[in-house]
This record gives C-alpha cells, sequence and structure tokens, in this order.
C-alpha cells in the first residue's frame, strides 16, 4: 500500500465507507473507521480496540436477553400452574359452566352450589367443635347475677347513685319447692325434660319474628335463659345466642336436668331487687320459698319474663292474666295440675314493695327520673338493673347542691306539710340541670316538682300573653284595668281592688291587672289560651286546662314541670324543647346504648316571643319582689312572673334569664294528699304569695349558679306591624287608684279533686252566675257578700296588684327572717314574670 495520501474525494468515500463498514461489521482494512475530512487513518489499534468493545457490549446483551426470556418462562410456568389448580377447581365446580353461552354460562351450577354449602358446612361443624371443646361449664356461683349500673352528674365522674341492689340466696336442690319447679317448666319451657338444652322449633320461631321486625326474642330454653345469666342476662345479639346454645348443649350433657332447673331458679331475676326464689319470696310474700302456696309459685313465676311490668305492684291487671296463663299451662300442657286442684286456686295478693335505700334522699328523685326516662327510650327496668350501664345525666352538681341548700334555708318553721318543687333547664338544650322533688325519695315517693299538680294562677297569664301577641295584639294595645268590672255573668276583681285606669299590654303584664286580662281573654277568645298553653309544652290532659273565660286567672293546675317547660321556650325565642335527665348510656365494654338527641322545634315566632319576654322583665325601677331580685341578681337581666292562687292555696315564680330557667311552685296538701289547703303562714308572713319565699328560693338557687358566667342581655322589642289596638274604658281614670283592704281573698268551698294522691283541687270562682259546678273547672256558687271573683284575688301576687296586701297587711312588720334584717315588701311590686 503507498504512503502517498489520498486525495480528498477518495477520503471522503472512504469515511463513508468506513461508517458503513461499522455499521456492517467490516474491518478498517475493508474500508473500516476513519475520520470524515482526514487525509490519513487516526490509529489502527484504537480501530481495533473499538471492536473487541463492541463484541463485549453484545455478549451482555445477550446474556440479559436470555435471562429475560428465562423469568418470562418461569412466570408463564407459575400461570400455568395456577390456572391448573383453579382450572380443576372450576372444573370441578362446572364453573365457569362448559357448553353454556352468555349470561347462562356465569349463573352458579348446582355442583357450585352444593360445594358452597358443604364448605359452610365443614366451617360450622369445625367452629363448633372448637367452641365445644374450650367452653367450660361454670359453677353455680360464677353466674353473673348482675352488674350495677352507676349514674354520674354531668361532669361524668361524680357519682350520683346506683341501681339494682343484689339480694339472692343460694337453695340447694333439694329445698326448692316442686310447685315452684312445675309452674316454671309449665310456664317458660314445657320441653324441659325432653329437649337437648336447645330448642330449635323455639330458634326458628324467634328467628322468623326477627326477620318479620318484631320485637327481638331468643328463642330460650330454661337451659338457655340460665346460660344468660352468665352473660349478665342480656344477650339477644345472633352471635351471643350461638355462645348461649354451645353452652347449654354441654351444659346439658354434664348436669341432670334437676340441678339445671334449681340453678336457673337461684339465679333468675323476679324483681324487686330479688335473685332467686328464695329472695323472691321473701321481697313478695314475706316467707321462705319450701312455704310458697301453688298460687304464690304461679305469681312469682308469670313475672320472671317482665318483672318490671307483671309486677302486681305495678300493673295488675296483667300480673293476674299472667298468673292464670302459668295455671292453665300446669293443667292443659304439662298436667303437674289438675282441673280440680286449679279451680281451687285462688289469686294471692302480694305485699307491697319495700323502698329501695339507694334511692333515699333528694338524688333518689333524679335517680328515678333517670330510670323513667330510659325506660321510654327502650330500656326497660330490668335491664337497668343488671346491664352494668354507666349513665351520664344532665344534672349539674353545683346547680343541683345550690338547689337544695336554697329550699334547706327556709325558715325553721316552715311547716312539715308545706311542699316545695323546683326544676332548673338549659333552654339552649333542654337538659335539667337541677330538681328539687321533696326531702326523701323513701319517705315520700311522689315528685313535687313532676307529679303534684297546683293552681297556677297568675302565671298563667302568660299563655294569654303570647297567644295576643300571635293574634296580632301590640303590647301597646290599651286596657280597661279598673275593678272591679263586670263582664257577661263574671265579675272580675283586681288584687286588693285596685284600679289601674287604660293601661297598655305591657303594663297590664307588669301589674299583673286581672280586669284587663280578663277584657283580653274575651276579645281574643280563651280558646286560644288553651290552645297556646298546650302549644308551650302543658299537657292536654292537665286538671283544669279548658278554655273557659276564667283560664287566663290561672284556674288550671300544672305540674312545676309543666311550667319550666313552657317558660323555657320562652327563653328559647319560641324553640321548644323537650327537658331530659339522661345525655348517655354507654356498657360495660364501653358501647354506646343511648345518647340524647335534640328535638329542637320552633312553634311560635321569634319575635312574639321577644316581646313577651319584654313585657315580663317589668319595669327597671320598682320595690317589693322584683326589687329584691335585682337586688341580689346583681345586674342581670330577668324575666318571669309570680303567681298565688286563690285563698293562697299555692304559690309561685317561675323566672329566666338568658342562660337558664328555674321554676318554683309551693303548695300544701291536705292530710290525705286529696286536696289543696291554705299556705300556713310562716317565717313571719301574714299570707305566703308568689313573691315571698318562691321568690327567696328562685334567687337562691340562680344567684350562685350563674356566678362566673357572662351576664347576657336579652333582645329588645320587635315591631311587628299593623296590630289590634285593645279595647280601653272611655270613662275609665287615667291614674292609678287603689282601694286598700286588709281583708284576706274569701274563701269558698273547693271541690277535690279526683286524682290521688295528687295535691290538686279544682279551683273555685265566685261570681253572681247561677251554679257551675264540674271536675277540673273552676265551680261557681252563690253568696250573701258582694260577688268576688276567686281570680280577682288570685292575682299575679309579685306585681302591683298585690301592693294592697302587703301594705295592709306586711308593711310595718318588716319581717326579720334568720336575723338577716330583710323587711319582706317583695309583693308589693311587679316581678319578673316567668311561665312554669
Amino acid at each position: 500500500m503507498s504512503d502517498t495520501p489520498r486525495s480528498p474525494k477518495h477520503t471522503s468515500r472512504t469515511s463513508r465507507s468506513g461508517s458503513s463498514g461499522g455499521t456492517g461489521g467490516r474491518t478498517p482494512s475493508e474500508g473500516g473507521a476513519g475520520r470524515r475530512g482526514s487525509s490519513t487513518w487516526v490509529g489502527g489499534s484504537s480501530s481495533g480496540g473499538s471492536t473487541k468493545g463492541g463484541a463485549s457490549a453484545t455478549g451482555a446483551a445477550g446474556k440479559d436477553r436470555r435471562s429475560s426470556r428465562a423469568a418470562k418462562d418461569k412466570k408463564k410456568a407459575t400461570t400455568a400452574r395456577r390456572a391448573g389448580f383453579w382450572g380443576a377447581i372450576a372444573g370441578a365446580l362446572n364453573y365457569p359452566r362448559r357448553g353454556k353461552s352468555g349470561a347462562l354460562r356465569w349463573f352458579p351450577s348446582l355442583r357450585l352450589i352444593v360445594g358452597v354449602v358443604a364448605l359452610f358446612v365443614v366451617l360450622g361443624v369445625g367452629g363448633a367443635a372448637w367452641l365445644y371443646a374450650v367452653t367450660d361449664v361454670p359453677e353455680e356461683d360464677q353466674i353473673a347475677v348482675a352488674q350495677t349500673s352507676r349514674v354520674y352528674f354531668s361532669d361524668g365522674t361524680t357519682e350520683m347513685g346506683t341501681f339494682s341492689e343484689v339480694n339472692r340466696t343460694i337453695l340447694p336442690n333439694d329445698e326448692i319447692p316442686q310447685n315452684v319447679k312445675g309452674a316454671v317448666v309449665a310456664s317458660e319451657d314445657s320441653t324441659f325434660y325432653e329437649n337437648r338444652g336447645v330448642s330449635p322449633r323455639g330458634i326458628v320461631r324467634a328467628l322468623v319474628n326477627n326477620v318479620k321486625g318484631g320485637a327481638r326474642q331468643g328463642g330460650s330454653t330454661i337451659t338457655q335463659q340460665y346460660v344468660e345469666r352468665y352473660y349478665t342476662g342480656t344477650t339477644t345479639s345472633y352471635t351471643g345466642k350461638v355462645k348461649e346454645m354451645i353452652m347449654a348443649l354441654k351444659i346439658d350433657q354434664e348436669l341432670p336436668k334437676d340441678e339445671i332447673l334449681s340453678r336457673y331458679l337461684n339465679t333468675i331475676y323476679f324483681g324487686r331487687g330479688a335473685y332467686g326464689i328464695q329472695a323472691a319470696s321473701q321481697a313478695y310474700f314475706g316467707k321462705d320459698a319450701k312455704d310458697l302456696t301453688d298460687s304464690e309459685a304461679a305469681l312469682l313465676v308469670a313475672v320472671i319474663p317482665a318483672p318490671s311490668s307483671y309486677d302486681p305492684a305495678v300493673n295488675h291487671d296483667e300480673a293476674v292474666k299472667r298468673w292464670k296463663r302459668v295455671i292453665e299451662r300446669e293443667v292443659n300442657v304439662t298436667k303437674t295440675l289438675t282441673s280440680a286442684q286449679a279451680d281451687a286456686i285462688e289469686f294471692t295478693e302480694p305485699q307491697a314493695p319495700a323502698p329501695k335505700n339507694n334511692l333515699g334522699g333528694t338524688n333518689g328523685y333524679l335517680l328515678k327520673m333517670v330510670e323513667s326516662e330510659l325506660k321510654r327510650e327502650g330500656i326497660p327496668e330490668d335491664e337497668l338493673n343488671q346491664g352494668g350501664f354507666t349513665i351520664v345525666s344532665s344534672i349539674d352538681k353545683s346547680i343541683q347542691d345550690n338547689t337544695v341548700r336554697a329550699i334547706e334555708d327556709l325558715p325553721s318553721d316552715r311547716p312539715a306539710n308545706n311542699h316545695v318543687g323546683t326544676v332548673t333547664i338549659d333552654p339552649s338544650t333542654g337538659a335539667i340541670r337541677a330538681l328539687y322533688g321533696g326531702a326523701d325519695y323513701v319517705t315520700q315517693g311522689r315528685s313535687d316538682a313532676t307529679q303534684s299538680h297546683m293552681q297556677g294562677g297568675s302565671i298563667f297569664k302568660t299563655f294569654t300573653l303570647l297567644a295576643a301577641l300571635q293574634d296580632g295584639y301590640s303590647l301597646n294595645s290599651t286596657w280597661n284595668g279598673n275593678s272591679p268590672h263586670q263582664f257577661p255573668g263574671w265579675k272580675v276583681k283586681n288584687f286588693s281592688d285596685v284600679s289601674y285606669g287604660n293601661i297598655t299590654l305591657t303594663e297590664a303584664t307588669t301589674h299583673s291587672v286581672n280586669t284587663a286580662y280578663a277584657a283580653l281573654n274575651l276579645d281574643m277568645g280563651p280558646e286560644k289560651t288553651k290552645q297556646m298553653a298546650i302549644t308551650m309544652g302543658l299537657p292536654e290532659d292537665t286538671p283544669g286546662l279548658d278554655d273557659n273565660q276564667t283560664n287566663v286567672l290561672g284556674t288550671a293546675s300544672p305540674t312545676v314541670m309543666n311550667m319550666a317547660t313552657a317558660y323555657s321556650t320562652i327563653a328559647a325565642q319560641g324553640v321548644h324543647r323537650t327537658p331530659y335527665i339522661v345525655q348517655k348510656v354507654t356498657t360495660s365494654d364501653g358501647a354506646v346504648r343511648y345518647e340524647h338527641q335534640d328535638d329542637a322545634k320552633q312553634v311560635i315566632d321569634r319575635d312574639i316571643a321577644i316581646n313577651a319576654t319584654v313585657a315580663l322583665q317589668g319595669p327597671p325601677s320598682s320595690s317589693g319582689s322584683a326589687d329584691y331580685v335585682a337586688d341580689h341578681m346583681n345586674g342581670r337581666e330577668v324575666a318571669g312572673k309570680t303567681g298565688t292562687s286563690e285563698s293562697f292555696k299555692s304559690a309561685w315564680f317561675v323566672g329566666f334569664t338568658p342562660q337558664l330557667v328555674t321554676a318554683v311552685g309551693m303548695f300544701q296538701p291536705s292530710e290525705d294528699g286529696t286536696v289543696e289547703e291554705q299556705l300556713t303562714p310562716f317565717g313571719g308572713e301574714s299570707n305566703i304569695t308568689g313573691g315571698t319565699f318562691p321568690t327567696e328560693v328562685w334567687v337562691g338557687i340562680m344567684k350562685p349558679s350563674l356566678q362566673g358566667q357572662e351576664k347576657l342581655d336579652f333582645p329588645s322589642a320587635v315591631s311587628s306591624g299593623s296590630q289590634k289596638k285593645g279595647k280601653a274604658s272611655s270613662s275609665s281614670r287615667s291614674s292609678t287608684t287603689r282601694k286598700q283592704t286588709t281583708e284576706a281573698p274569701s274563701t269558698t268551698t273547693e271541690a277535690p279533686t279526683t286524682e290521688a294522691p295528687t295535691t290538686t283541687e279544682a279551683p273555685t270562682t265566685t261570681t253572681e252566675a247561677p251554679q257551675q259546678t264540674t271536675t277540673e273547672a273552676p265551680r261557681t256558687e252563690q253568696t250573701t257578700q258582694a260577688p268576688q271573683s276567686s281570680t280577682g284575688q288570685n292575682g299575679d301576687q309579685g306585681h302591683n296588684g298585690d301592693q294592697g296586701q302587703d301594705q295592709g297587711q306586711n308593711q310595718g312588720q318588716g319581717r326579720n327572717q334568720d336575723g338577716q334584717g330583710r323587711t319582706q315588701d317583695r309583693e308589693s311590686v311587679p316581678a319578673r314574670e316567668v311561665d312554669d
């Protein structure tokens, strides 16, 4: 090869050829790699090295390709093996179905259905066998008699009290009488001696009932019911029933039937805190179980399914019905009694239930309210007594303590038969924050806060006020406030016969003017007053609640709770909430069993409630009870209403701030508890009115309870456009005149209430109309004196309408209570009006 340099033209071709040769794997001598634009080769060794590196890279790439193919082959093999397994399964089950196309191909084959059923059977049998093997038969003393349910104040940590005092005495099998055993087998499980601890028929029946949506049933035999005691007696879930069935089967295999029956009778709950037949025999009949008659044995067995409902002391008719059922089944089903023997058996009345000591004191009323509320919410007494619940109430411990203290601070000469009931509610939630039903629930089982009825008196005017505002009357509408005033068939007088001339509705409210409110009620229609009372929360069956013209003056007899509920609706600006005492219930494992849900409902227009509140606040500067409240509430705005019924038989104060509503009612029942008597004066008072001790108790509750809370103001009055003007008298005096009188309101004979042992009596109205008597409504009667209206003397005695009495009777007396030197002229001025 010549050393002479090649021409540029040749070099360019060679370079192109080398480039091409590089692509084809040719060597440099065949026109290999050369630099384009160069006249010579650039190092042959470099060209050779390049060829060696390319061969190395090619080998590595081939190795990678072989590894990738191997991995893919392995994956295919694994997939094939899996496909073979599932393919075999699919082939065995014929799914997807061979020879079918479309949707039919995927429709389950008979083999698939049978296979799935067989699988579940195998799993079920295996699981049951395992459960059977690991389940131990509990000893009799291991049976869970009950777990105590505990009630706490609203903080969730301070205990209020407990339910269920466990009372049980275990008897040996030979000491349990045969009449009891025969009765319980006939009533609860007639196949007891034949079944194996479970009843398939009962289970199927319970399942069908549950599927249909009926109350969940357990389909339990006596053996299963005994096992339920081990699980606290509250198992109703399907999984729980499976556990019971397994244990029942094992118990039936290991224990004699009579031993199972005696264990059942030693642990079952009979009510009245009694667990087992011996304790039940003592609780119901005051004797040992061995001495029970056939009749007594049948009754104890009859109450087993629901002791709190079938106890004769609770529902006598149902108890007799259940007792007869037991006797009939002993004759017709198990043949343990003959017809002749059954005919000779007479129902035996049990003794009265003994009071529960755990309900003693003032907290007993709270615990009973908790029990009653949970019963309404679907948790029966039996479950409550045994369930081990943690119950958080709405009761604020500090407010409750303030309430009890306020009543204990009443003068020491307060009569023994003087009764006080109070309720304090948070209007924003409906939560009952405090309640006083009496000093001791064990000695007085009737709550003076929720059960005792007393005449409402002038606190009822609030319903007429609300109804009038709703009907279009203005707070500035004008009415004749002179006294006395003769209406058709009805003569009305203001308290102490005070005349006020023409006054606005606001002024009539402030001074509780009977004649003005009577005119308003007649002009508007008394049926609207009644309906408004119901709208605000009074039950329709409230004693004396009717659409008679006198209803404006409080002839109806509500409870303290009724009035607290109604005034709470005003405080909440027309939103009604059902008062509640239970906030939350949790089980022993922390699951929520019940939790209160708000049921707020706007029942009257917000503006109406606001304007009523304005009227109920009264003037900013006044004397008497309003002055007393203002002095002690440290500048807080308060709205409310005092009330005193005819002949001083009840005295009220219901008042509220934006945060709390408290109603206080005081009355005096007769010795037999059938009628209201005139409140016996005490503490230096000539007469007990709403502006005396009820107002003091209210302040004693509210002042410390609101301490530290923000001082909130009520909204200002709201204009509602065109309104009715009312009816004023053209001849009325423009200035207020007062006819002083020192004589107490005239007393008339009153018809006793038919409700026992309620403390309510039918109100009496003395008019010039012919006599007219009803059970609950006010009756009228002829008198030889100048006609007086009971409503004319019952006025809202916390207002200026009461001023005559206070000035004529109490002025100058300067009663000092407990050395405090506090002059009691509270009734001489308008008190804040509130509705209970």
